[in-house]
């Protein structure tokens, strides 16, 4: 299920900026019995990726409540919330951007977390580097790909 703007829908405008060119930010939260675990350190996060990319004002108030309800349509699951700078037009510029996106989204728990966390996990080594990027270091952006 997916929540945009605070209409039930899946489709986004091929004009936002977190499609054409990863502008924004996100964050991952957890839902144990109808509650999100972290709401705070949830909402800093986004408050915080927001702030170090600009993003336009954005309802703080709306945004949690929205998250909320959502959590209590699930006993254990995960709400997902993205927040991009919003349609604009073409070109690097945000000139015009004057309403951000959010997109919610409510998924259930994934089952196989129960069996790493009884059985363990296996790491290996990517042969990708990571870029620098001091920027962007530390938030939780949408250019996560290198």
């Amino acid at each position: 299920m997916f929540l945009i703007n605070g209409v039930v829908q899946d489709q986004l405008s091929a004009t936002d900026r977190g499609l054409q060119f990863g502008d924004g930010c996100f964050t991952t939260a957890r839902v144990v019995n109808g509650q999100i675990c972290w709401l705070p350190m949830d909402i800093q996060r986004l408050q915080q990726g927001a702030e170090r990319l600009l993003l336009p004002t954005i309802d703080w108030s709306l945004l949690q409540q929205e998250m909320t309800e959502l959590a209590h349509q699930s006993a254990q699951g995960v709400v997902k919330v993205i927040l991009t700078r919003g349609s604009g037009g073409r070109g690097y510029s945000g000139v015009g951007c004057e309403h951000p996106t959010r997109i919610l989204s409510l998924s259930d728990y994934p089952a196989h977390y129960s069996l790493w966390c009884e059985q363990g996990i296996t790491l290996a080594l990517s042969p990708i580097p990571l870029a620098q990027n001091p920027l962007l270091a530390g938030i939780k952006h949408l250019n996560r790909l290198e």
